[in-house]
């Protein structure tokens, strides 16, 4: 589902969540890492929109990290500490 937030995508469920835009031929999107019970951080990046799946391990592997209060506008609902 689109939001204001982006369309939500997971995979790897337990290790990723994602939002994902898609303008113009242009993807960006900010991608949640997680270490299951430990802690999680945010990047985002630009992708090649020719895969969501392929953009979002791009995001994950080569994003910026995005600053605690910004991660958590895109992910309101993990509760774990935000990786430093």
């Amino acid at each position: 589902m689109e939001t204001l937030r982006g369309a939500h995508y997971e995979f790897n469920a337990d290790q990723y969540a994602a939002r994902y835009w898609n303008a113009n031929g242009y993807a960006t999107a900010v991608v949640a890492s997680i270490t299951p019970g430990v802690d999680w951080a945010a990047y985002i990046g630009g992708c090649p929109p020719q895969s969501k799946k392929e953009g979002l391990a791009v995001v994950a592997d080569q994003g910026c990290k995005l600053s605690e209060d910004d991660a958590r506008h895109f992910f309101p609902d993990l509760d774990m500490p935000y990786r430093r």
